[in-house]
């Protein structure tokens, strides 16, 4: 914990200097970011199935991030992504790294190497709950490869790769190069998108939602449409759609409608895992928010679970505040 508060109070002069930059000649940018969460959660899923009440706290996060001009028009980029987390043994700050990495990008595309987002979580899964959607949303030690909008077309494909021959990121790889890779493409035009991906680990390590089992593979897709946009109403309504094929295990179905109307935000969604051997679990959601601001918005949402004979619910009120 101590050393990434160090690095965090190393990395924020940073912030406050970043303009002096210009007087060395260089265009650079430096940004602090994060944001929290927190609220109440009730709810009967629990060992005893009664209804309780407690605090949750969602999320604490605080992050910097920045961009260098170099020559030819390409330029350097940086991110540092920390969170909070809850530990048995009581201790608390900034103990948690969501994303370390740092890159290059230009006409040629985009080069990032580090801790950050698998090119399967950036590119498939659009419907906006995801309480029960598997797959690897975050690996170190990878080298990512991203080009957008190819020729002005829409397109953009995405590839990565988990460089651990040592096998700390892939406890028990099979190789001695790269134990984990994606692969990704995808189509955005006016009001849709489109996207395919697939994931792969040397060793069974895509943690699976039912069965208390992992897989290696993991293939799917995803639709987003929004029929429906008045910018000088600030309303508009968007569906999703997205499928997983778990290898070995089944499949994942879940969709989505998101209608915001000004400051207000209408959500429900349905997730279900079906799995071989294993009873349908299903959830049903619905989510309503409310923005104070850009940056700052209260929701209360919750689901129903229905999973063979046995049911249950949670539900959450929350505040939250981005910067």
């Amino acid at each position: 914990m101590c050393k990434h508060l160090a690095l965090v109070a190393a990395l924020l002069p940073a912030v406050a200097v970043a303009d002096s930059d210009r007087l060395l000649g260089s265009a650079s940018s430096t940004t602090l970011y994060g944001s929290i969460e927190q609220g109440i959660k009730v709810g009967d899923l629990n060992e005893d199935d009664k209804t309780r009440a407690d605090y949750l706290s969602d999320h604490v996060r605080l992050g910097i991030r920045g961009e260098e001009a170099l020559n030819n028009d390409l330029q350097a980029f940086f991110n540092f992504h920390f969170s909070h987390e809850e530990k048995a043994d009581g201790s608390s700050g900034l103990n948690g790294v969501r994303e370390a990495h740092v890159g290059l990008k230009g006409s040629f595309g985009k080069l990032t190497l580090g801790r950050q987002k698998t090119s399967w979580k950036t590119t498939v899964g659009k419907a906006v709950f995801d309480e029960l959607t598997p797959g690897i949303e975050r690996m170190s030690k990878m080298i990512r490869y991203d080009l957008d909008n190819i020729a002005g077309s829409g397109f953009h494909i995405s590839v990565d790769g988990v460089l651990d021959g040592s096998h700390n990121e892939i406890p028990g790889g099979k190789s001695k190069a790269f134990n984990a890779y994606d692969a990704a493409a995808g189509y955005t035009g006016r009001n849709f998108y489109a996207g395919v991906g697939y994931q792969h680990t040397s060793v069974d390590a895509i943690k699976t939602k039912l069965g208390k089992g992992s897989t290696n593979e993991l293939i799917g897709a995803s639709l987003s449409y929004t029929p429906y946009e008045n910018k000088e109403r600030e309303q508009s309504l968007t569906l999703a759609l997205d499928y997983h094929h778990h290898a070995s295990f089944g499949e994942y179905f879940s969709a989505s409608a998101d209608y915001a109307f000004g400051r207000q935000q209408l959500r429900a969604g349905w997730e279900m895992l079906d799995y071989d051997k294993e009873k349908s679990l299903n959830l049903y959601h619905l989510g309503y928010r409310y923005h104070f601001s850009p940056r700052t918005y209260t929701e209360l949402k919750g689901f129903y679970q229905k999973h063979g004979s046995d049911d249950g619910y949670v539900t959450k009120l929350m505040l939250h505040h981005e910067f």
